[in-house]
């Protein structure tokens, strides 16, 4: 039987207002998921289930950008602490250039407040069940712009939310060349950037959620990921200065289409280099996806089977105490088979897997909700 408590460590929500691909450049015309999606349509996809969730972590959308970067030179850079004019011009770059992730935090404003607008897709205080938020950040700018970023986050966000920012997520999936990834992950700025994480919310700091795609992606975004991650280690040295959080989100998206993909050996390896190091977690979600260009099975039985492999290494490298259920809703309702129902098909999955490798029911609280309240610095009352 699950838990009485549940957290559910992965979902996005954005309102009628932000269904266009001015909002975010991947949803297309006639896309499946080009409508709203509140909180209020969240808790119709979990009617169905058993256990309902006690609360969950909101994760960014991939909100659109104009461009890579802001039109904001090197040399304005280097001057932003000493000029405030030149510091206040940038800050207007930068809310330009960011307008939709700002938007997107505005929302989760209204949603915490308990103020919500018509196309919100929120009633005042259900905001309540919003335990945490991973919100995007642009890591990949120079630190000075970085920061900046964070200040008018801050600002934008309120003291409310701005406490419920439990983590970041800048996606690595959609970089497609390795050689660019790693170029990014090995550049000053986003190591410094990274490490500002450990800091924050009363020294419980903040997460990092990394997306990476075995499948679509390549395998070697995974690795790219752990060399990241190794080097982080190795600059916070013995750990004096707190150690940043990583998330994996999905698996890591392994290829679930074939029953023996060619990639599972570096995937193995890949996880076992992630689960070696301390303070790095995986969310158990996302495997609905990974089926394509195979139909996803629809009963609990033949998807536990098919992730046998992908659960056996989670759960011998990261033991349950390092692994989180997240449904992914409403993403799970692209490549689920039981479209409106699949929250609680992926509940009965995990559900089954833990039966199946005999994880002891003090071990699944874990699971279930301990794990991400503790990567997160949750308080799930």
């Amino acid at each position: 039987m699950a838990s009485l408590k549940l957290l559910d460590s992965h979902i996005h929500l954005w309102p009628e207002t932000s269904t266009s691909s001015k909002n975010h450049a991947w949803m297309s015309p006639g896309h499946l998921l080009a409508t709203r999606h509140g909180i209020l349509d969240y808790n119709n996809g979990t009617l169905g289930s058993s256990t309902q969730p006690s609360g969950f972590v909101y994760v960014e959308t991939d909100r659109y950008l104009p461009s890579d970067t802001p039109d904001i030179d090197q040399n304005t850079v280097t001057k932003i602490a000493k000029d405030n004019q030149i510091k206040d011009r940038a800050r207007q770059k930068l809310q330009e250039w960011a307008h939709e992730p700002l938007e997107e935090l505005r929302f989760l404003r209204r949603i915490i407040e308990g103020t919500p607008q018509d196309g919100d897709g929120c009633d005042s205080g259900q905001g309540e069940k919003m335990a945490g938020c991973v919100i995007w950040a642009p890591f990949h700018l120079p630190t000075e712009l970085f920061d900046l970023y964070l200040h008018i986050a801050e600002h934008v966000s309120g003291p409310q939310l701005w406490q419920k920012v439990v983590g970041f997520r800048y996606l690595l999936q959609g970089i497609r060349e390795e050689e660019n990834l790693r170029d990014l992950l090995e550049s000053r700025s986003w190591l410094d950037n990274i490490l500002r994480l450990r800091g924050g919310r009363n020294g419980k700091g903040r997460a990092f959620d990394i997306g990476v795609d075995a499948h679509s992606g390549g395998i070697w975004q995974l690795e790219a990921a752990a060399d990241m991650v190794d080097r982080i280690r190795a600059l916070e040295g013995d750990g004096h200065s707190g150690r940043v959080k990583f998330v994996l989100n999905h698996l890591c998206k392994p290829d679930l289409s074939s029953s023996s993909p060619s990639s599972s050996a570096r995937w193995k390896s890949a996880m076992r280099r992630f689960a070696s190091q301390s303070a790095v977690y995986m969310k158990y979600s996302g495997a609905f996806n990974e089926f394509s260009p195979s139909a996803t099975p629809d009963d609990v039985a033949t998807l536990v089977d098919r992730l046998d492999f992908y659960t056996a290494h989670v759960l011998d490298g990261f033991g349950p105490r390092r692994l989180m259920f997240g449904s992914d809703w409403p993403v799970c309702d692209v490549g689920g088979p039981r479209r409106g129902h699949n929250w609680e098909l992926w509940r009965k999955v995990v559900e089954a897997s833990l039966q199946k490798f005999g994880v002891p029911g003090t071990e699944r609280q874990f699971v279930w909700w301990k794990a991400a309240c503790e990567v997160y610095g949750i308080d799930l009352t």
